[in-house]
């Protein structure tokens, strides 16, 4: 019969634990910020690049998209979670004229001062067989330009429509597919030269006449009057205007206060005199901070490496979404994480941004900002040993949270081991800090949380804390409340770190012992410690450990002598026999458990079965046992391993059933009856798997003149007697639950009696109660009790039908109509 093994509900909804989730992070007076992509939110014509990008054959993404891809390949990484795309809206709809909804009030780019540009582009033609092609009008000609199919019947005809809102700019994609003739149409809306509308102004706000001031009245008026009026000392303003030949620029000026601070430093360390000419290092920074072009940051895509004017030299441009809820600016941006605090703003000469600091020229890559710090040497060496290093020198944009030497010695001694040398998924606790984008602390907000993602596919909680009252530093951020960033925003080519004082363990990459710690297992890990296979346990792979919980060893031997002699545990065989029981290959989780005899790394077998303690629902099996002591906590991954935690320890069991009876002279008596019975051999089959149930000699001598109870007299009577006490299976005591009619479980012995089993005060079979449980044998188990089952007569024949019974599979239960 098939049966259902749901763990303890035990479900392995896409292999994650279903029963619990972890809130640990955050606070309930904490906001929750997710921040967005650009490119994936519609505002730069996602649709549009889709359909377009589908009529060329290339597949693309839908719309809505879901949390942050860890694949450091993909093209356009995600960089947040919680994204919408709004395709559907009154746009869609009357976009190209006609019918309309929503409001009656005409939008901004239907207005006055509105310039209109059009692009059009034809898509390919279908083909068709032989030398057919499809005309402009539909029609379908041969060669010779003969007309052979009409549109006039079966003509097909699709459309999609797409818009873009911007503060001053609208944009709408239309693809025509008729008959296989594709072509898309763009229509660009926008403020004329010299008219603007305000930011975060309503739809209905018209373009307006706006002031437009030269390049030095500008930067002024936006507080950023030192760069400018350095670069026409220098020469360098003059010359960046002459030599762009009459075309626009776009300036990324820094602020008074950014640009004052840089000038002051620059001159202290390096004795440099901003009037020396073309050769000097300000003449480069001045280039650094120009673009050829007017470069709108609304319409810049997320990652985006402008070419400034300094030969070599790009800067790339992240943006990040804020909720509307939080009544900021949407958009935050930033030019190598620099932050922009104005842009697209319009000069006579040039589009002005304005940063909060001065950009400064890059020549290394991430992993060679690491090479050269000396307080990350520890990391450089495991990210060389592990190879993930080659992530940090490629093209494709990366962020890495990097611990420096102090914050390895804050490691548990036995991860501390595993990462240093890059044993085990020491790859894993590094991409644990790693993030396939440029994350700027820009990103985060005071008293916010922000989430991203990384390289596993696991969340990153960063908190800013709250700047209090006349604070000038930078609150600090936190990462998963754990490690703190300690130097923000250092540039690289292909991306940017971030200094913390912490590492970021994950429990995935976790040796086991560092695992056990966690999980409060700490007597068993004592004793892996003492006897000298800790590290043994943490370079295992591909197991399953099954860890005693301390409640269950603290009462063992194995605690005592631990806490009075715990020297003479090392190298212990004994200790390291039990230790080694416990561990099973391969990694077993609980969804995949199913009854069975499992080897363990000590040699012998441990016996898994599976129970259902649902009264009625008995085919759902949802509690599991080793060798009859139940898991009462599973499924926790380490490093290629997953733990199991037990209620009792497992000890390898040295007798048969028969040996059993045999070591134990309480059970004389009934070991007398087997023999008599010559069921001896049955006990001893090592083959098959048997609950034995065995009274004590005193329940024989306490019914002794019982006529019911009298010994059988034939040898049929005799062996059906014994084998009333044998049931072939294993049916542990975490097995038996309490039932009531008409819900009445049993168990089938050999002899074919059905024997209901229950649970009051403690286990009952039949008539017997259990007074000592799971006594393990190598072929099954016994239970003592305290009565003898006697054999039920047949019923006698009758003329009215026999009462129907349900006989379900082991310790399911038995209705009676």
């Amino acid at each position: 019969m098939l049966r259902l093994w749901a763990s303890l509900l035990l479900v392995c909804a896409a292999q994650a634990s279903p029963f619990y989730s972890d809130n640990s992070y955050g606070s309930d007076s904490i906001s929750d910020t997710e921040f967005v992509p650009l490119e994936q939110q519609g505002r730069h014509d996602a649709a549009a690049a889709a359909v377009a990008a589908t009529t060329q054959g290339v597949e693309q993404k839908p719309f809505t998209v879901d949390a942050i891809t860890t694949d450091v390949n993909s093209p356009n990484p995600a960089v947040f979670f919680q994204q919408s795309f709004p395709f559907f809206g009154n746009e869609f709809f009357n976009s190209f004229g006609g019918f309309g909804f929503g409001n009656s009030q005409e939008p901004w780019w239907k207005g006055p001062n509105v310039c209109t540009e059009k692009e059009e582009s034809d898509g390919a033609t279908t083909e068709t067989d032989g030398d057919e092609a499809v005309d402009s009008f539909g029609q379908e000609r041969d060669g010779a330009g003969n007309v052979v199919r009409s549109p006039l019947f079966g003509q097909f005809h699709f459309s999609v429509n797409s818009c873009a809102e911007k503060p001053n700019k609208h944009v709408c994609t239309k693809i025509v597919n008729q008959n296989g003739k594709k072509k898309m149409v763009t229509m660009t809306r926008q403020c004329c030269y010299g008219y603007g509308r305000p930011r975060n102004a309503d739809f209905t706000v018209p373009c307006e006449k706006i002031e437009i001031k030269d390049i030095a009245a500008t930067a002024a008026d936006m507080g950023a009057q030192q760069f400018i009026e350095s670069a026409k000392s220098a020469g360098e303003l003059g010359n960046m205007l002459s030599n762009s030949q009459g075309k626009k620029l776009t300036l990324f000026v820094p602020n008074d206060a950014a640009f004052q601070e840089y000038r002051s430093q620059h001159q202290q360390e390096n004795n440099v005199d901003d009037s020396k000419g073309e050769g000097s290092q300000m003449s480069s920074i001045f280039k650094l901070h120009s673009v050829q072009g007017e470069v709108e940051l609304e319409d810049v895509p997320n990652e985006k490496l402008l070419q400034s004017e300094l030969t070599g030299q790009k800067i790339r441009i992240n943006t990040y979404q804020l909720p509307p809820a939080l009544g900021l600016e949407p958009y935050r941006y930033a030019a190598n994480c620099v932050p922009i605090v104005q842009h697209d703003k319009l000069s006579e000469q040039a589009l002005v941004h304005t940063l909060n600091g001065v950009l400064k020229p890059l020549t290394k890559n991430v992993m060679d900002l690491i090479r050269e710090r000396a307080d990350m040497s520890i990391m450089r060496t495991v990210l060389e040993k592990t190879n993930i290093s080659a992530l940090l020198e490629g093209d494709k944009p990366v962020t890495i949270f990097v611990p420096t030497d102090a914050a390895f010695d804050k490691l548990e001694p036995h991860l501390r081991r595993a990462l240093k040398e890059g044993r085990g998924c020491a790859s894993n606790i590094l991409k644990n800090h790693i993030l396939d984008l440029t994350f700027c602390s820009l990103a985060t907000l005071p008293g916010a949380k922000t989430t991203t993602y990384n390289l596993l596919g696991e969340p990153l909680l960063l908190n800013r804390t709250k700047q209090v009252a006349n604070q000038t530093e930078p609150s600090a951020i936190y990462i998963n409340n754990a490690a703190k960033i300690l130097d923000a925003d250092i540039m690289g080519t292909n991306g940017v770190l971030h200094v913390i004082d912490t590492i970021l363990p994950t429990d995935s990459a976790l040796p086991m012992t560092t695992l056990l710690s966690q999980k409060n297992i700490t007597i068993f890990k004592r004793l892996l410690e003492a006897s000298g296979l800790d590290y043994q346990f943490d370079d295992m792979d591909n197991v399953t450990v099954f860890a005693p919980t301390d409640k269950a060893l603290q009462h063992s031997e194995w605690a005592r002598k631990l806490a009075e002699e715990p020297e003479s545990l090392k190298d212990n065989k004994d200790l390291a026999e039990f230790l080694n029981y416990h561990v099973i290959k391969p990694m077993i989780k609980t969804c995949d458990l199913s009854e069975s005899l499992l080897p363990t790394v000590a040699g012998s077998n441990v016996r898994l079965n599976l129970y259902s303690t649902h009264a009625l629902f008995s085919d759902v099996m949802n509690r599991a046992t080793v060798n009859c002591a139940r898991l009462v906590h599973f499924d926790d991954e380490s490093c290629g391993s997953v733990l199991h935690q037990l209620d009792r320890p497992l000890t390898a069991p040295k007798n048969n059933l028969l040996q059993s009876l045999e070591a134990n002279p309480n059970y004389s008596k009934f070991l007398e009856l087997v023999r008599k019975a010559n069921l001896t051999h049955l006990l001893a089959n090592e083959s098959d798997s048997f609950t034995l149930l065995v009274p004590k000699n005193d329940v024989f001598e306490e019914f002794s003149e019982s006529t019911e109870t009298k010994p059988a007299q034939s040898q049929a009577e005799l062996e059906a007697q014994v084998k009333t006490h044998i049931v072939n299976d294993v049916v542990c005591c975490a097995g038996i639950i309490p039932t009531n009619w008409p819900f009445v479980r049993s168990i089938e012995s050999i002899s074919g009696q059905h024997l209901r089993i229950t649970r009051d005060r403690r286990p009952k079979i039949e008539n017997a109660g259990v007074t000592k449980c799971d006594l393990i044998a190598t072929n099954g188990i016994l239970h003592e009790i305290n009565d003898i089952i006697v054999p039920r007569s047949p019923p006698a024949q009758q003329h009215r039908p026999r009462p129907h019974i349900y006989q379900p599979p082991r310790g399911d239960f038995d209705v009676f109509f």
